[in-house]
């Protein structure tokens, strides 16, 4: 399956050299930082040591009716980054949402099966806190946002103002390399991971893609909001060999979104998927972890007080064991799950 992904990515390399580079990427790593410090920021600014990243729970599979989860390896890897979580609930009303933007220092957006339609409250959620991440970095409040498979999917849906913009791509368990662009040369997430990594990235699959939906370049071209505010990093092909946009980055706002799975390389273990678990897709996984909590330290919002702040840590609430072999559901992969009643109240 593989050789035959490899073959089909040749192919299309042939077939559009305007927008695959082919060959090894000649990144320039000069200036480069990895303390995600990009070009132009000021050498001395201050850095947050204690930053604290905000996950957004979403109804369905595995939470139990009235319940709101978010999958337990999404914290574990952020938390081995150096950051501390806060939950963010989809029911939230505008003013609490406001509130938890306040004191977190970057915005995750996880995947699962949400509704991305306005009306439903996981993807009115998501489109206030990025048009309040937006907002942020307008005023010069540097606020990171990154988007992983349903997250990239929202944040195409929410910037492009088009709610039909994704279509079907045979993509589930589907781990691939990813085929760079010539944007991909400019990349500050590129030129922030070592090169190593970089080159793994896309000679070996170990990205892991596990999704149905996605956006196709032909879209991305068509919608001028969309193609303005974030650059097209990679592409991958799903199992009969259509091509899909697997990395996008924001091409003046710190946002980064992958349609693949790097939290599932060091956190998943379910045996219904072939994730993969070498030494280097495990690398790259950390090396990803510490790029976005890298530019979360740029950001200074904090709580009122510690004890604001405790009271809002995921802390104060204990994952349950969802991987268990007995187990039968939409998201059975998930090893361990966070649930939270509906609008946040009591705790588990």
């Amino acid at each position: 399956m593989v050789a035959q992904r490899s073959a089909a990515a040749l192919l299309l390399c042939l077939a559009l050299p305007a927008v695959v580079l082919c060959a090894r990427p000649h990144l320039s790593l000069d200036g480069a930082s990895r303390d995600g410090q990009i070009s132009g920021a000021r050498p001395n600014a201050e850095v947050n040591l204690r930053p604290i990243i905000g996950i957004v729970s979403q109804p369905g599979s595995p939470a139990p009716d009235g319940h709101s989860y978010i999958a337990a390896s999404y914290v574990k890897w952020l938390e081995s980054a150096g950051a501390r979580v806060v939950p963010i609930f989809y029911d939230m009303t505008p003013a609490q949402i406001q509130e938890r933007f306040t004191i977190i220092n970057g915005l995750l957006l996880p995947g699962g099966g949400a509704i991305l339609a306005p009306g439903h409250k996981f993807y009115d959620t998501v489109r206030q806190l990025v048009d309040l991440a937006v907002e942020a970095n307008d005023n010069g409040d540097y606020f990171p946002v990154h988007g992983t498979c349903l997250g990239m999917e929202a944040l195409s849906v929410v910037l492009s103002g088009n709610y039909t913009i994704l279509s079907p791509f045979d993509a589930e368990d589907a781990a691939a390399p990813l085929l760079y662009t010539e944007e991909a040369a400019g990349s500050h997430l590129l030129k922030s991971l070592p090169p190593d990594v970089v080159t793994d990235l896309q000679n070996k699959a170990i990205a892991m893609e596990n999704h149905m939906m996605g956006l196709s370049m032909t879209a991305f071209k068509e919608n001028p909001q969309l193609s303005k505010f974030m650059k097209v990093i990679s592409l991958s092909l799903d199992k009969a060999g259509a091509a899909y946009i697997s990395t996008l980055e924001g091409r003046k706002y710190p946002f980064t979104a992958v349609q693949w799975h790097p939290e599932k390389n060091p956190f998943e273990w379910t045996p219904a998927l072939h994730i993969p678990h070498g030494t280097d897709a495990i690398r790259m996984s950390q090396e990803i972890a510490n790029y976005f909590v890298a530019e979360a330290r740029r950001n200074l919002h904090k709580a009122q007080s510690a004890n604001d702040e405790d009271n809002m840590l995921i802390y104060n609430w204990k994952p349950e064991f969802t991987g268990k072999r007995s187990y039968e559901g939409e998201e059975k992969d998930f090893e361990q799950a966070y649930f939270f009643e509906n609008a946040g109240h009591g705790r588990r």
